[in-house]
Order: structure tokens, then C-alpha cells, then sequence
């Protein structure tokens, strides 16, 4: 089963240029927790104002997982460190319940979810694009083949 959790941080007065640096040094970071189907984190920059005061930046956490929240929030604090480490007030990520009640904080709800099987898992997702790609192949081996060579084909794979 899919949940989504979006979070909208406001970032330390002048750390915009840092966290942007730490995104980009990232590596796929989301690969790494574990039940992610679709995340994005970005830096974003702050619309024109129309009143006095500077204007903020804010860091978007915007996550597609499987189960519950809090472990996938704790393990993407893992991964993603050093961009939250700008954020104002991060606790850092060694104390999960204290990550948990950071971003639970500045938890945006959520509109509506992009992801196309919402109650399949990360794993069965992959397990199903697998079997996909093993019956493309098998279509693509076997084009053209009568159906008795058809048949003894599909009993031999």
C-alpha cells in the first residue's frame, strides 16, 4: 500500500546555496530507502513578495513509499543529511523520533498521488516490470513461429 508525504522546510537564513550544493552532490539518494516509488527534493526559491521582510527559501520533500511514514522518513533523513542539515531547526539524523516530529511539523497535505499502483508495493511493482520484460522478450524471440513450435517454446522457458 502507497502512502505520500510532502514537507515544506524553511531553510536558514543564506544556507539556499549550500543545500542546493549538497543536492548536487547526491548520488540517487532515494534508491537507497527502501519502499520509495516516486521523491523529489528541491531547493525552492521564494516568490516575489508584496510586503516588507526577506523572503525565505524552502527545501520540498515530496515522497511517494510503501507503509508507514515514520520509518521511510527516518531513512531518508539518513540519506539526505547533508541538504537537511540547512534546514532551520533539523535535528539531525541520529535521533529518529526527533526527525519524525521535525518533519511531521512542517508536513504539507497531500492532493493526490501520481503513483499508477497505489496498493502494490515498490517490490511488486519491480516484480511485475520484470515478468513485462520476460514476455516482450519471449514475443520478440518467438515472432513468427507456428503454433506447435509457439507452444513448445513457452514449455521450454
Amino acid at each position: 500500500m502507497s502512502a505520500a508525504i510532502v514537507v515544506l522546510a524553511p531553510l536558514r537564513t543564506g544556507e539556499a546555496d549550500g543545500a542546493r550544493a549538497a543536492l548536487a552532490a547526491l548520488d540517487e539518494p532515494f534508491a537507497r530507502v527502501p519502499g520509495t516509488h516516486l521523491a523529489r527534493v528541491q531547493v525552492l526559491r521564494p516568490p516575489p513578495r508584496r510586503f516588507r521582510g526577506r523572503p525565505r527559501h524552502y527545501l520540498l520533500l515530496a515522497a511517494d513509499h510503501d507503509g508507514p511514514v515514520e520509518p521511510w522518513l527516518v531513512a531518508a533523513a539518513r540519506e539526505l543529511e547533508s541538504v537537511l542539515s540547512h534546514c532551520a531547526f533539523w535535528p539531525g539524523a541520529d535521533d529518529a523520533a526527533a526527525v519524525v516530529r521535525w518533519a511531521r511539523a512542517r508536513e504539507v497535505g497531500v492532493g493526490f498521488s501520481v503513483v499508477g499502483s497505489p496498493h502494490a508495493t515498490v517490490e511488486e511493482v519491480g516484480e511485475a516490470l520484470a515478468l513485462r520484460d520476460r514476455l516482450a522478450r519471449f514475443a520478440a524471440d518467438t515472432a513468427g513461429l507456428n503454433d506447435a513450435a509457439l507452444h513448445a517454446a513457452w514449455l521450454a522457458r
